[in-house]
């Protein structure tokens, strides 16, 4: 479900790309597309559902197409294996991912600089070694973090354009006996250029995994920092801060406490992404070449990338207030 939109647009681009070299007609092209348009709205509005009667999202798609134009609905699977489908459709979405992730970072590091402007002769302890080293301000600690996420964003971008190589066209690791159009359709597709070799193509599935997680792991650690920050000061015993009711609640059997849930909550968040990359080191004890394992790469990614982006959409507001 997560994917299912990134494969309906791939196929779409596909699509185009057989009408370049004949395999489908431009008549056929136009269909196709429109069906793929109307599907893909259908998919938005709750009208078709991904059930159990699929193999998967790429078999749906073509069910769809094949229920709607006969035989022609076939075509689109022309020159395509699952293999590079999953992987055009991961890469797309990953590359979604990172530009929310430099979104998201800007925003934090906007918030953060700005409030440290405000901050700025708010006078608080500077730490070494968790005691009191030397006397130090509440705007040098949100212009840490300030610089913090700006590299983050700067990091997601880097990461992006490395990844932003299309996949398609290699099938199954080994290419195909026809002479598709795979620069015209990366480019319909927004790439910046091919992975050239089709057996690397497949190789990359779950090595490029690794890289975006890593992009997500750096904001989350400053995240985590961030939040044991404010976990300590917002004790009794520190009080230098005090966390907003909206982003705190009370004790179910004292009263008398508010509990910091969100920083709580984002401290924990990093441990997503750790999991994730550690199920996925796990699984790439691989050789050359597509194996069924690399199936297992994909849950922990798109959970832990929607957890991260959850997560940093809520820092924002938190350290407003």
């Amino acid at each position: 479900k997560e994917l299912f939109l990134y494969d309906i647009l791939a196929t779409a681009a596909h699509t185009s790309g057989l009408m370049r070299i004949g395999v489908v007609s431009v008549e056929e092209c136009a269909s196709l597309t429109a069906s793929l348009k109307d599907l893909a709205a259908s998919f938005r509005e709750g009208g078709f559902v991904l059930t159990d009667a699929f193999e998967d999202g790429h078999s749906a798609i073509e069910h769809y197409l094949t229920e709607r134009l006969g035989d022609v609905g076939r075509k689109v699977h022309t020159g395509r294996s699952r293999n590079d489908q999953v992987l055009v459709a991961m890469r797309l979405f990953e590359r979604d991912a990172l530009e929310e992730l430099a979104i998201l970072s800007k925003q934090i590091a906007s918030v953060c600089l700005v409030r440290a402007r405000e901050e700025e002769h708010t006078p608080i302890p500077g730490y070494t070694h968790l005691q009191r080293a030397v006397p130090s301000t509440l705007g040098l600690w949100l212009g840490a973090f300030g610089e913090a996420f700006l590299d983050s964003a700067e990091l997601a971008a880097m990461t992006s354009s490395f990844i932003n190589r299309s996949p398609l066209g290699s099938a199954a690791g080994y290419g195909v006996n026809l002479p598709l159009d795979r620069k015209g359709v990366a480019s319909e597709l927004g790439f910046s250029g091919l992975l050239e070799n089709a057996m690397y193509c497949q190789n990359t599935r779950g090595k490029f995994e690794l890289l975006v997680l890593e992009a997500f792991a750096q904001a989350m650690l400053d995240v985590r920092r961030l939040a044991w920050d404010l976990s300590v000061w917002s004790t009794q015993e520190v009080a230098f801060v005090r966390v907003a009711d909206a982003h705190s609640t009370g004790s179910s059997i004292m009263p008398n406490k508010r509990n910091p849930d969100l920083v709580e909550l984002l401290r924990a968040t990093y441990g997503e992404i750790a999991g994730a990359r550690a199920s996925v080191e796990a699984t790439l004890s691989l050789p050359s070449g597509y194996h069924r394992d690399l199936q297992n790469t994909k849950g922990p990614v798109l959970r832990a990338i929607g957890a991260a982006l959850e997560g940093l959409s809520l820092v924002g507001p938190l350290l407003t207030g």
